[in-house]
């Protein structure tokens, strides 16, 4: 499981997963199941009038809307940050992208969505599963999905209703589009704002 943080966080603000989810559902502890938290680098956000934090790529507008300016160059770039710590798992662990979950909160939810449903494109083996916990779905009028991606790579899709740093109609915006492309998402809505870590929410996703 490579789980990636959103905006301004770090990787050890979302490494309690590796205790969470296996009080959940035992048998993905840490015996079983290898956990990694990539940092994202210090960048400067736009948004944030150039202040540097830790960031996967830039964002120019707030909230996270369908009108919201993709950093495409940025994207790309983190995109391959990401594959490069894949790769390191497969040499090291020995386990396959196959058998790899990639997901995030937020920034990174966005990031693993973009890596995981564009692997094929890039000449890249499928990942195991994906999970978006409130984030958006980035370069969606140009987003494509290969056959095999759609098949091989489901996706658990997680959102607070009152969200108002990634608005939820981010949610249904992104799965209608990427169930349009045949992948299987499943989808929670869930009464709160932009959560961190809700613990019903970690548990479906369990």
């Amino acid at each position: 499981v490579v789980f990636l943080h959103g905006l301004g966080d770090t990787a050890d603000g979302w490494s309690s997963l590796e205790q969470m989810i296996p009080s959940i559902c035992p048998r993905l502890s840490s015996d079983y199941i290898h956990y990694a938290f990539p940092q994202a680098p210090t960048i400067g956000i736009t948004l944030n009038g150039g202040m540097r934090v830790p960031g996967w790529f830039d964002l120019y507008d707030w909230p996270i809307d369908s009108t919201s300016r993709d950093d495409y160059h940025g994207q790309i770039k983190a995109v391959h940050m990401l594959e490069e710590e894949i790769e390191l798992i497969e040499r090291e662990e020995g386990i396959p992208a196959s058998r790899i979950v990639v997901g995030g909160f937020a920034q990174g939810a966005a990031l693993a969505m973009l890596s995981a449903f564009s692997r094929r494109e890039r000449g890249k083996e499928p990942y195991a599963g994906c999970v978006c916990l409130s984030g958006w779905l980035p370069m969606c009028q140009k987003f494509r999905v290969n056959g095999d991606e759609s098949d091989l790579t489901p996706l658990f899709w997680a959102h607070g209703e009152y969200d108002d740093i990634v608005r939820h109609e981010q949610q249904m915006f992104g799965v209608r589009k990427l169930r349009d492309r045949g992948v299987d998402v499943t989808v929670k809505s869930y009464p709160v704002g932009h959560e961190s870590c809700d613990y019903e929410e970690i548990e479906a996703m369990a």
